[in-house]
């Protein structure tokens, strides 16, 4: 009777050893397949995230007296952005909800304020009102692009934190 007894304990704590044994595995398993594509996601995003950031340049925060860009510049502007989006890296695929809304945001106020009026020409200037709109969102989307890739997270050492940017003074930004 013994002999059965410990039999069946050494029975029963095998099959709940590699029960837990299955379990912990298989989650730790999991984890790490979470993580690597995780990590291959986030190092895509993130060439394709400089990459828009550099076309993003054509939209600067302010545009100097004298050079604001005609309609002409935002169709050449807007077709930049539709390569990005659309060219061989695929670069629309890896927006992140909120950054494609931002996206969208910048594509649809180039498309508005490159829309001629009546007896205006493709080279005359975008009006004040289309261009502040235009650079407000290419502002919030390079906002977004850097907050997504995490480079926007403070310090651990609060004294070298660095201050929001706010826009010059005088220039009508």
């Amino acid at each position: 009777m013994t002999v059965a007894i410990g039999l069946l304990g050494v029975v029963l704590g095998g099959l709940l050893g590699a029960v837990g044994s299955y379990v912990t595995t298989r989650s730790g398993l999991l984890l790490q397949l979470e993580h690597a594509y995780d990590v291959t996601l986030r190092d895509r995003r993130l060439d394709r995230y400089e990459r828009l950031f550099h076309v993003s340049r054509c939209v600067p925060r302010y545009w100097p007296e004298g050079e604001e860009p005609s309609r002409a510049d935002l169709v050449r502007f807007r077709e930049e952005f539709h390569d990005w989006y659309f060219g061989e890296e695929a670069g629309g695929m890896y927006l992140t909800p909120a950054a494609k809304e931002l996206y969208l945001a910048l594509q649809n106020a180039l498309f508005e304020g490159m829309r001629t009026g009546t007896g205006e020409s493709d080279d005359s200037p975008v009006p004040a009102v289309d261009s502040e709109a235009i650079r407000r969102c290419a502002s919030e989307l390079r906002h977004q692009l850097v907050e997504d890739v995490g480079v926007a997270q403070p310090p651990r050492m609060r004294w070298v934190r660095v201050s929001r940017t706010e826009p010059p003074r005088g220039h009508g930004a």
